[in-house]
């Protein structure tokens, strides 16, 4: 006869009494810890903060784990409750780990002070210190110290408080939650490296959000779910996502998907939004970790947003604290799935034909005249909220699909792609001098550039290749990339020229872009017949361009420019992608 525990209705009956026992005197002392006032932290005093716990509190670790651009350290706070503070201790412990990184935008300071009350209650509270039974926490304290140092009260100009706050750029001025892919900045170094040696299992950042306003104090921007294994879906969708808002809801905190307008309000339409691998929660969804955002609404008074993003916090550690073992295996199916997969999707975006529909607490608007500009604008009345239902878009498509190959072979002059792959810790070795490896190479056959610098890179879109299969010998010094790793999605996104954050789309391999060598047109005439009349095909591919393109038939350089490329001087490197798929 089975035991009693594992009857069904009788585990739901205890699963209640623990509620009912373990939760319901948490939420009693919750309501204890609340931030009030208008004012954040210098970078100084959260530091001193940290370092306190660590002098006088047992079960913390406070440590610098690199540097920002402008050479201060940045830290790392470490709350275990009684596992060490190593990561190998920690996974000892049975324990899962929650990141938190604050202040990557200064700014938006919100998370910075949510976070030291989070480490006040934990640390003073035995309910609170129970969220960690199954979790340690490592929390960021400020990540762009470079720009928290730049104080001001003026730059956030939609923004209600604090009285003053950092600013979004670091110190050379780069949005460091769009460089997860490039790792132009030494802050991105510093939190890449950490991020592989702690491998955590959920990643938090703290944010604010701009644009509409509406009734929400926080919009949860998560992983987007049909890009994020399934496994991993899974978990994120029924255990975590639903005690993430249950618990705001509880404690009277209203919570909304993170949202982009369709047009110009809400009512008019909502699109959810792609996290390409650019941004935190798109890098690590490529290393098998959920990534969470809390996006605090900007016109929301400072103290709600910083207890909104507290009670955030809460929910997620009591999510993971509840769901330990589930939380373990998902990470686990993820790895393995990225280690198996053949046909990877990438540059996905939001289908806006299909269309649902989101409950939505937002404020009646209409348009009146500008002063300022005498045309149209909007306002919003917050005397008159309405509860309304609103089209909302959130299904996510791959723009391509591409085969993995079994390794990718890099030119070791190329060396600042090997740096950047080895922060990650992705598996590669020597190359074999020597050896030939079957390869696909890849030539760029059209692109397009952005108008304007975008985060000090001419980022290129809409890249097209072709391919051909050829034989090359590694030369010393070159580096195989192999495959078959959980590291896979990370490689295939860097190294395949398509991908949208891909190294050439961030102008890594703009030298290949721009021909070296040239010709003097009237030497190259008679060259130039030659070798059309040894290419019969060539010289009717010349004549068919001219019949169709009046303009190139007239343009005596262009047809020499044509003929020339097509012809044994051309340098063979112009165009070519260096990264070679090696296919066997």
């Amino acid at each position: 006869m089975r035991s009693w525990l594992f009857d069904p209705l009788r585990m739901h009956l205890v699963r209640m009494i623990i509620v009912v026992l373990v939760v319901v005197p948490r939420i009693e002392v919750y309501a204890q810890w609340r931030f009030e006032g208008n004012t954040t932290p210098t970078w100084e005093e959260v530091v001193e903060r940290y370092a306190e716990f660590d002098r006088t509190r047992s079960g913390t670790s406070f440590f610098e784990i690199g540097k920002d651009d402008d050479g201060s350290p940045i830290h790392l706070f470490v709350l275990s409750d009684g596992s060490g503070s190593t990561p190998d201790s920690i996974r000892a412990s049975g324990k899962n780990i929650l990141w938190i990184t604050n202040g990557i935008h200064p700014g938006e300071p919100d998370g910075i002070d949510a976070s030291l009350l989070l480490t006040q209650a934990l640390l003073d509270s035995d309910q609170y210190m129970g969220l960690l039974a199954n979790t340690a926490v490592c929390i960021v304290p400020v990540y762009n110290v470079s720009g928290a140092r730049q104080r001001n009260s003026t730059s956030r100009v939609n923004q209600m408080g604090p009285e003053e706050y950092g600013f979004g750029g670091n110190a050379r001025n780069l949005d460091l939650n769009r460089d997860f892919m490039k790792v132009d900045a030494s802050n991105t170094r510093t939190l890449i490296t950490a991020l592989h040696h702690w491998d955590p299992d959920i990643y938090f950042e703290t944010h604010v959000s701009n644009g509409a306003d509406h009734q929400y104090v926080m919009e949860l921007l998560t992983t987007h779910p049909d890009k994020l294994d399934p496994d991993l879906r899974q978990f994120m969708e029924v255990e975590l996502m639903p005690r993430q808002y249950g618990w705001m809801e509880q404690h009277g905190h209203l919570m909304c998907p993170y949202f982009e307008t369709h047009r110009a309000i809400p009512e008019q339409g909502l699109t959810g939004f792609v996290d390409g691998p650019r941004y935190s929660t798109g890098y690590n969804n490529l290393r098998q970790r959920i990534g969470i955002l809390s996006e605090s609404h900007m016109l929301k008074p400072y103290a709600e947003r910083v207890n909104a993003t507290f009670q955030l916090l809460l929910a997620t550690l009591a999510a993971m604290n509840e769901h330990p073992r589930e939380l373990q295996q998902a990470r686990a199916k993820a790895r393995a799935s990225a280690m198996e997969v053949v046909h990877y999707q990438t540059n996905w975006r939001i289908d806006t034909t299909a269309v649902d529909s989101l409950r939505w607490s937002g404020y009646a608007a209409d348009t009146t005249t500008s002063p300022i500009t005498g045309l149209p604008r909007w306002r919003y009345h917050r005397d008159r909220p309405t509860d309304v239902e609103v089209p909302w878009m959130n299904t996510a498509v791959p723009g391509i699909q591409i085969e993995r190959p079994v390794a990718y072979l890099i030119p070791r002059a190329w060396h600042e792609l090997i740096e950047r792959l080895q922060l990650d810790g992705v598996p590669m070795t020597p190359a074999a001098t020597g050896h030939r490896y079957v390869v696909e190479l890849q030539r760029i056959t059209d692109h397009r550039t952005v108008d304007r610098p975008y985060e000090g890179h001419y980022l290129h879109h809409d890249i097209v290749t072709s391919t051909t299969v050829d034989t090359v010998m590694a030369r010393s010094g070159d580096v195989l990339v192999p495959m078959g790793h959980a590291t896979d999605p990370l490689v295939m996104e860097l190294l395949e020229p398509r991908a949208s954050d891909s190294f050439f789309a961030w102008g890594f391999f703009d030298a290949v872009l721009q021909q070296k060598e040239w010709f003097s047109d009237y030497v190259f005439e008679d060259i130039a017949a030659r070798v059309v009349e040894d290419d019969p095909g060539l010289a009717a591919e010349l004549e068919a361009l001219r019949q169709r393109d009046p303009a190139f038939a007239k343009d005596a350089w262009a047809q020499l420019l044509f003929v020339y490329r097509h012809s044994p001087h051309m340098e063979p490197g112009y165009l070519r992608y260096p990264v070679r798929r090696v296919i066997q």
